[in-house]
């Protein structure tokens, strides 16, 4: 448990700080590529990522939705013992 504690925030700052270097928003090529090819370009470019994105987003969401009713229906809602209240198995009751 102790090692958990440590190794997640230790693996989510090693993220954070490489990210800079695994994106490639900095490739040369690819900024000289859409720097020189004008506006229309840019607005392809623009609507290039927004077609590459909202289709996974709304796949994530969607799927979010589905997870979190199929958590809340009436058979997941059962009410679990407490592990110091023991359960009369014969009566069904605490």
């Amino acid at each position: 448990m102790r090692i958990r504690r440590i190794l997640r925030p230790a693996l989510i700052t090693a993220f954070l700080l490489l990210a800079d270097t695994v994106l490639a928003q900095g490739c040369a090529s690819c900024y000289t590529t859409a720097a020189a090819g004008g506006t229309q370009t840019i607005h392809a470019l623009r609507n290039g990522i927004l077609v590459l994105l909202v289709p996974p987003a709304l796949m994530f969401t969607g799927l979010m939705l589905i997870l979190r009713r199929w958590q809340t229906t009436p058979e997941a809602r059962q009410h679990v013992p407490h592990r110091n209240n023991p359960v009369d198995i014969e009566n069904n009751s605490q």
